[in-house]
């Protein structure tokens, strides 16, 4: 494989993947520091460096479509904010498994292919595409689709971004799997760039640095793409709930009885995501502070920002010859990591292996093999 680029399999086209797919295209157009994007390069790689190398749906409307188009098709809600080009890349039918269990089944039609592909299906299909790196941005709830994925991706050798709360990083039977096909393992549950839980977990330490005690909270959230279409439906949300619980008790509180999670579909909203966020705390003499505080964001390109440290924080790890779950990159990435950390932890952690990959890939560089 050739080390100028990291060839990436997206396991679900929808709203993210929509986004995501536009922001490698703007890098490659507009090359040079961009907002959002917090390192232009990770382990000697811009976000432009990704090339699109295979696609799995089970949307009617995706499937057999250019890549290009499947972005924009269907239910897909991101905001058209770039003009994709043709990538030659046919977006394949996956295997539907739960993948439209609840609301989604209403409002999504499965190709007819999917009734026929199977997990060895997919798993040749990854083996002849040969990622570097699989994305893994299926719908919460999908449990069995998702580790059906996650399988395919350690057989072929490559790593592994699993986007959902559903278990990988968190399986000991598939990060076995990882580590005994030689690959990185990054998951669960992807942290929005600036989203809901990335700032209630910032405000809990900074109530706590001040010696402030956190007595109560909630997170209260709404959106109207398919994501929060398919959390409507109790039985899919449920992995999610678990998630964010474990993000805030990561921060340490005590989330157990803690309100936090998607609240509701609201279709005017599109792809905008509303939080609102309350936190009462007790300073000192018992004297209180309360805090409420709104946060709107577009949603898909909130995770797309985090994507563009996960993928290349991967394929980086694969060069370093880390396999398994990436313990210093996840908590800061992910709500429900297999180890978590505080907010400011996982940011300095984070911040040290991009050092370190950037370290790992001048050293190549010097021995003429990056």
């Amino acid at each position: 494989m050739s080390n100028n680029v990291i060839r990436v399999a997206l396991a679900g086209v929808g709203s993210c993947a929509s986004s995501f797919v536009q922001s490698v295209v703007l890098d490659r157009e507009r090359p040079g520091p961009s907002n959002g994007v917090m390192h232009e390069y990770i382990g000697g790689h811009r976000l432009g460096d990704v090339e699109f190398v295979a696609a799995f749906d089970v949307d009617a409307l995706k499937v057999g479509q250019d890549l290009s188009e499947a972005v924009y098709a269907g239910r897909t809600a991101a905001v058209r904010h770039v003009d994709v080009p043709h990538l030659g890349v046919t977006v394949q039918a996956g295997p539907l498994l739960d993948g439209l269990d609840g609301a989604l089944g209403d409002a999504v039609d499965a190709h007819p292919a999917t009734a026929v592909a199977t997990p060895e299906s997919l798993a040749a299909a990854l083996a002849a595409a040969r990622p570097d790196v699989v994305v893994c941005l299926l719908p919460t709830g999908s449990t069995a689709a998702v580790q059906t994925y996650a399988r395919a991706a350690a057989e072929a050798g490559a790593g592994f971004v699993n986007a959902t709360p559903e278990p990988v990083a968190n399986d000991p039977a598939l990060v076995a799997l990882f580590t005994e096909h030689g690959a990185p393992l990054l998951g669960d549950d992807l942290r929005s760039h600036l989203g809901a839980t990335t700032l209630h977990t910032a405000l809990i330490e900074l109530f706590q640095s001040r010696g402030v005690e956190v007595k109560d909270n909630y997170q209260l959230n709404v959106g109207g793409n398919t994501d929060f279409l398919n959390l409507s439906d109790p039985a899919r949300s449920r992995s999610k709930q678990v998630s964010k619980r474990k993000a805030l008790a990561n921060a340490g509180i005590d989330s157990r009885e803690v309100a936090a999670g998607p609240n509701g579909f609201v279709k005017h909203l599109g792809d905008r995501k509303v939080c609102f966020l309350r936190i009462e705390g007790e300073s000192i003499i018992g004297a209180p502070v309360h805090m409420e505080v709104r946060l709107e964001v577009e949603d898909s390109p909130n995770a797309a920002a985090v994507l563009a440290n996960a993928v290349r924080t991967a394929h980086s790890a694969s060069r370093q010859g880390m396999v398994g779950v990436i313990d210093p990159v996840c908590a800061f990435l992910f709500k429900s990591p297999k180890t978590g950390a505080k907010e400011s932890e996982a940011l300095h952690d984070f911040q040290a292996f991009v050092r370190k990959a950037g370290e790992h890939h001048a050293l190549q560089a010097v021995d003429g093999n990056a």
